[in-house]
């Protein structure tokens, strides 16, 4: 008598799917991953990539050229700091041409000489909020003894300067210089990356009576 072919014992459970679950039997690939969008590429142009920041010089790998320090007082409306320290000072004569309104420095040589015609000055070194360094002369008091209400008070305000931001202006009526405080805590000064030497030498390029015949004093005496 013919056999008859045998079949998988299907149960009504699994819907006639169980021999696909049998060992042996290769799984079912997993259904394929969402796909993930990709993102947007950088807009050049949004400007928040565009903008510079605040300390563009450096990231830029460039430095400010100093080519031009004056010689001046503060200004009124100016906040400004004195460079700490003797290295950053000089006591000396000077020579201040009335005509142009500028400031001499003048060879020791000659000192002795010019007695009268020039006068000792402190100088100091000076910034400002902006970082745009400056020098400035101090007169000092005569040999006298005499006290001098204009020059006693810019002493003292170029002292605090040391230390924390000072602004000064000129009090006509009472004679002498008002100092003034800031009301809110300033970052400290940033100053430029040369030495003493090098500021004095950039301030008075020009500027330095080193002879007897300089045309200045040629002029003083009436010889041009």
């Amino acid at each position: 008598m013919a056999r008859r072919p045998q079949t998988p014992d299907v149960h009504s459970e699994d819907n006639g799917h169980g021999a696909l679950f049998e060992p042996g039997h290769p799984a079912a690939p997993p259904p394929p991953a969402p796909a993930v969008p990709s993102p947007e590429p950088p807009d050049p142009f949004d400007p928040a990539a565009l903008r510079l920041d605040a300390n563009y010089a450096a990231g830029l790998g460039v430095k400010k050229m100093l080519t031009t320090v004056p010689v001046r007082r503060p200004g009124r409306q100016e906040w400004f700091r004195v460079r700490p320290g003797e290295e950053w000072r000089i006591q000396t004569a000077i020579f201040e041409a009335e005509a142009d309104r500028e400031t001499y420095l003048v060879d020791r040589s000659l000192w002795a000489e010019l007695a009268g015609t020039v006068h000792p000055a402190l100088i100091v070194f000076c910034v400002n909020r902006a970082g745009d360094p400056f020098l400035w002369r101090l007169k000092l008091p005569g040999a006298d003894g005499r006290p001098n209400h204009w020059i006693d008070s810019a002493l003292a305000i170029a002292r605090e300067a040391e230390t924390n931001w000072r602004r000064m202006a000129a009090n006509m009526a009472a004679g002498y210089y008002d100092g003034f405080e800031p009301t809110a805590a300033l970052p400290d000064p940033e100053w430029p990356d040369r030495t003493f030497r090098e500021i004095i030498r950039t301030a008075f390029q020009g500027r330095m009576i080193d002879s007897l015949d300089h045309p200045l004093l040629r002029q003083l005496r009436g010889d041009s």
